[in-house]
């Protein structure tokens, strides 16, 4: 099963991503800050940040 999205925040990377894009972020802490994603579990962080260098949006679940 292919992990897509932040569970805590209940937002899809590909959500994510957009946002990101459209705000001009390009670090997971300022997602943090405005409350976007990673805020409480924090699990997707590893995540999140590969697709803010990569752009993907969807992943196989590791161990980071």
């Amino acid at each position: 099963m292919a992990v897509t999205k932040c569970i805590c925040n209940d937002r899809s990377f590909e959500e994510i991503r957009n946002y990101a894009n459209k705000h001009q972020i390009d670090t997971i802490e300022e997602l943090q800050a405005r409350e976007i994603c990673s805020c409480d579990c924090q699990m997707c962080e590893p995540y999140v940040k590969r697709m803010l260098k990569t752009g993907k949006t969807e992943f196989e679940p590791r161990n980071y």
